[in-house]
């Protein structure tokens, strides 16, 4: 698992098959096979791509995961394309959500 310790600034790129925690503040695109945790006092400024994202500082920029939650005291700010989304009390959530779900046909006969 990769780490962005409390004190630190990373800027730039980083993808992979792995896991991260943020609880420092990272800028820039975020592409990982793994899930990422934005700590509490963490901030990621910057597109992310994952398996799973869980939200429990700030982070700021577009999604797209398998699966959002943000948790009490988390802030994400971007537009979110998640097949699941969670949202906790005390939690926030400000843009787009798109949630990739395959509705049913209506019957033709319901018509």
């Amino acid at each position: 698992m990769g780490y962005v310790g409390p004190g630190l600034f990373v800027r730039g790129e980083l993808r992979g098959e792995g896991q991260l925690r943020c609880d420092g503040t990272f800028e820039g695109s975020v592409d990982l096979e793994g899930a990422l945790v934005v700590g509490r006092g963490g901030k990621l400024v910057g597109p992310v791509r994952a398996q799973a994202v869980a939200v429990e500082g700030i982070l700021d920029g577009p999604v797209m995961a398998g699966e959002l939650n943000v948790l009490a005291g988390g802030r994400m700010v971007g537009d979110v394309r998640a097949a699941r989304i969670g949202l906790d009390d005390g939690g926030s959530l400000e843009g787009t959500v798109d949630m990739e779900v395959d509705l049913p046909e209506p019957d033709e006969d319901e018509s």
